[in-house]
């Protein structure tokens, strides 16, 4: 799933390849995580400034982006002058730096639930006491991070960081993780309109139009009222059809 690279030149090559093997977009790891003990785990940052426009360069070339796995303020700070697009994570930034990714135009993608599931299941993993004190408190700032977004109108995405079968089951959960923190009309345009242009897929992903891809969902409910209506998709999903082909229909 990664590959490590040390140097401009080594960064360079590995975006590279991993574009040549049909990736459509580059993900970095500019911090270290946060399922450790220590809230000082997460290095300030990982790459230098000169490796990351190396391979933000490769993928603008290929018309497309990086987007960063980074939660410090450093980290972000320099993710902006190298000109990634998308901050994924960020929960230890300052509101100087939320300001800054405005003026940048990056997106955020705050991920919320992948915390949370980490611990909640804290207790069949094994997670030590430690890193699921510090787990929770990365959510607790990263709550304060999402609302800086909004007072700075940051375009803010809508995704999960969840992997493998069991995690995925958690992924509809990110709509009830923002639920008191934004209101129903925005978080679905951060799940459709704003996802779709950070994935640069405007007028394909997130509208109702001629041309666009007919992604489209029948929701028993009113999710612009109630956005956790969608959180129970066997019982409140009625219709479902992806690029005009009909996968569930009981209208």
């Amino acid at each position: 799933m990664s590959v490590i690279a040390d140097g401009i030149d080594e960064a360079r090559k590995a975006a590279r390849e991993e574009l040549r093997r049909g990736a459509t977009q580059l993900k970095v790891f500019v911090s270290g995580g946060v399922v450790f003990p220590s809230a000082a785990h997460p290095t300030i940052y990982e790459y230098s400034l000169d490796e990351l426009r190396a391979i933000v360069e490769e993928a603008q070339s290929r018309g497309t982006y990086v987007m960063a796995h980074v939660y410090t303020d450093e980290g972000v700070r320099r993710c902006l002058r190298a000109g990634v697009r998308s901050i994924e994570h960020a929960n230890f930034v300052s509101e100087d730096t939320v300001a800054a990714m405005a003026q940048h135009g990056a997106y955020l993608d705050p991920t919320f639930i992948s915390l949370v599931q980490r611990i909640e299941s804290a207790p069949d993993t094994g997670l030590a006491r430690t890193i699921v004190d510090n787990l929770k408190a990365t959510v607790a700032k990263g709550r304060q991070v999402y609302q800086w977004a909004r007072r700075y109108q940051l375009p803010i995405g809508f995704g999960t960081d969840l992997w493998g079968p069991e995690a995925q089951k958690s992924q509809v959960r990110e709509f009830v993780m923002r639920a008191d923190l934004d209101d129903p009309p925005n978080i679905i345009a951060s799940a459709t309109r704003i996802n779709a242009e950070l994935l640069m897929q405007g007028g394909n992903l997130g509208v109702i139009a001629p041309g666009a891809y007919a992604d489209l969902l029948v929701v028993a409910g009113d999710p612009l009222r109630d956005v956790t209506v969608l959180t129970d998709p066997r019982k409140n999903l009625k219709l479902i059809m992806k690029d005009g082909v009909m996968y569930k229909n009981e209208l």
